[in-house]
């Protein structure tokens, strides 16, 4: 099931340079943040495919994780079109140089009005064997040209991606490590820069053709340039690296009963011969499916089992969270947990990492701490601000019990990698829920609101502005409302509410203010307040989509206490 705890209601764009201290860029509010890709042929997306149409490179990703993950409202600007994204526009220019995209740079930025700028720049210059030595010097007078056009922009530059020839990454590898302290003389001199490492974590395997990534290099790209946007776009907001419930439309694992290493644990039932991970729906915790895990435990010496489950490319930051729901059927279902392997070789539970008990992230040491109830669901969730800075290659779901032999099963839900990350229990999952205005259709009632499900086209719609209430059963602390709008759930952003506001109360009968959302464009929005004792949430709709056309979508109404 797919639950995302969050964020602010209007769209802060925040500078933090690489070196300098952190400098404040324009506010945008009541709009989508406009965003201009910049650059050659992988900024256009040559070499990415969508089935048979040629692809729009790490744009797609990008788009994904900014509009459906972090909820914001996204236009990304740029004279020319490519792919087939819901929003193709970009500036990337095939067989452009530093020189060609400085002699033009005036009138894009200045038709565009770009917030933030994402610069992947320089790899025809190499290419082309044009003026190699001067590059970095180039490079610097483009950035002071977009800083003189547009100021207020925040502007990314990523050290480019390698090639497939060592001749000219041995160039490149010169130019990629003179940008950080390009980007750092202008960010001490005010400049709205930052730099992005785009390099490091590629492969051969990465690429269709000598230049150009393929979709798993696009998709590499489009992670570290999320992550490079945190700072920016963030503001201060639960950031989404990885994010699934198992259902439709949502991350689905790339491997399903494939083992990575494993010793003395066989098949849960007859027939099998190893550990099961894998979808099921039936038990979850929200919506219908979860992440089975199953087996035999058949050692008292040497008992381990570790699954691969996702392949992900993902930048740890300071504040990184990981998170998820267990509900382990057995005692041997407790020595389970999810495991991240980092590309330096590096893993989750080899770290000193621990949960918010203070157990460590370790399958062993989580079946023995004690914390995870038998035929109950369990939060985890592990701070990974120690291993900030590292990239994580793939995750894994492992069993580690070496004293005690017998079968184990399980489930796994709502797994989730942010930054800024709030896990907590969302008061609303599942909570009778009830409107004063009759539905778009049958199956989109107020009930859909609290279901835990943002695919599927599961909203509540109504075609008037009303008023949407939940009993959350008990009197509890509200602290937070969050609320997912018709882009979260893969509509248009133009369907989002653009006004709201939110009420509490013990009785259902006197009603307290928690909060105003007003000229509101993104996808999911946050009100956070101090916490009030309240049994019943009320939201009423003030101004429907974003043209202010009485219709409203939402796909999840969301109460927590902080």
């Amino acid at each position: 099931m797919r639950r995302l705890h969050l964020f602010l209601a209007a769209l802060v764009v925040a500078l933090v340079p690489a070196i300098a201290a952190p400098a404040q860029a324009a506010a945008v509010t009541g709009r989508a943040v406009k965003i201009m890709p910049l650059g050659d042929s992988i900024t256009w997306g040559t070499g990415s495919m969508n089935g048979s149409i040629p692809g729009s490179g790490y744009r797609a990703g990008l788009w994904t994780k900014l509009v459906a993950g972090a909820g914001l409202a996204v236009d990304f600007v740029g004279s020319m079109n490519s792919g087939s994204l819901p929003d193709t526009d970009n500036e990337g220019h095939s067989g452009y140089r530093i020189d060609q995209i400085t002699a033009n740079v005036t009138g894009w930025l200045t038709a565009a009005q770009p917030d933030v700028i994402l610069l992947h720049i320089g790899t025809n210059d190499f290419w082309q064997d044009h003026e190699t030595s001067t590059a970095s010097k180039r490079l610097g007078l483009l950035l002071d040209k977009i800083h003189q056009v547009r100021p207020s922009a925040t502007l990314i530059v990523a050290e480019i991606v390698p090639t497939r020839q060592d001749a000219l990454n041995t160039k490149i590898d010169a130019y990629n490590a003179a940008i950080p302290g390009l980007v750092a003389t202008r960010a001490a001199a005010g400049h709205n820069i930052r730099s992005a490492d785009l390099h490091d974590t590629m492969t051969d395997a990465d690429f269709a053709d000598t230049l150009h990534p393929n979709n798993t290099g696009y998709e590499k790209m489009a992670n570290l340039w999320h992550s490079a946007l945190e700072p920016v776009l963030g503001g201060g907001r639960e950031w989404p690296l990885l994010r699934t419930g198992l259902e439709p439309g949502e991350t689905a694992p790339t491997w399903i009963d494939t083992v990575d290493r494993a010793s003395g644990v066989g098949g849960y039932q007859a027939g099998l011969t190893t550990m099961e991970t894998g979808p099921r729906t039936g038990t979850s915790h929200g919506g219908a499916n979860a992440l089975m895990y199953s087996g035999n435990d058949q050692s008292t010496s040497l008992s381990y089992s570790y699954m691969r489950v996702f392949d992900t490319h993902l930048r740890i930051s300071p504040s990184s969270v990981l998170s998820y729901w267990i509900r382990p059927q057995q005692t041997n279902g407790t020595y389970v947990a999810v495991g991240l392997l980092f590309t330096d070789g590096s893993s989750l539970r080899d770290s000193t990492a621990v949960d918010q008990y203070g157990v460590r992230a370790h399958p062993l040491h989580q079946g023995q701490g004690g914390h995870l109830v038998v035929n109950q669901w369990n939060l985890v969730t592990v701070s990974l601000s120690a291993l900030a800075g590292r990239t994580v290659d793939r995750v894994q779901l492992g069993y580690d019990q070496p004293a005690a032999t017998g079968v184990f099963r399980g489930f796994v839900d709502d797994i989730a990698v942010t930054d800024h990350g709030l896990p907590a229990q969302n008061l609303a999952l599942d909570r009778p829920a009830t409107a004063t205005t009759e539905p778009c259709a049958e199956t989109e009632t107020p009930a859909q609101a609290t279901d835990g499900v943002t695919t599927t086209n599961s909203k509540w719609c109504t075609r008037a502005a009303g008023q949407w209430q939940v009993d959350l059963g008990t009197a509890s602390p509200v602290g937070r409302v969050v609320l997912r709008h018709a882009s979260a759930g893969g509509e248009s952003l133009a369907w989002n509410t653009r006004a709201y506001h939110v009420e509490t109360s013990e009785d259902g009968e006197t009603w307290t203010a928690f909060a105003t959302v007003t000229d509101n464009a993104d996808g999911i929005t946050t009100s956070s307040a101090d916490p009030v004792t309240a049994r019943h949430v009320r939201v009423t709709v003030d101004a429907g989509r974003q043209d202010e056309y009485p219709l409203t979508r939402i796909y999840e109404v969301e109460v927590y206490a902080r």
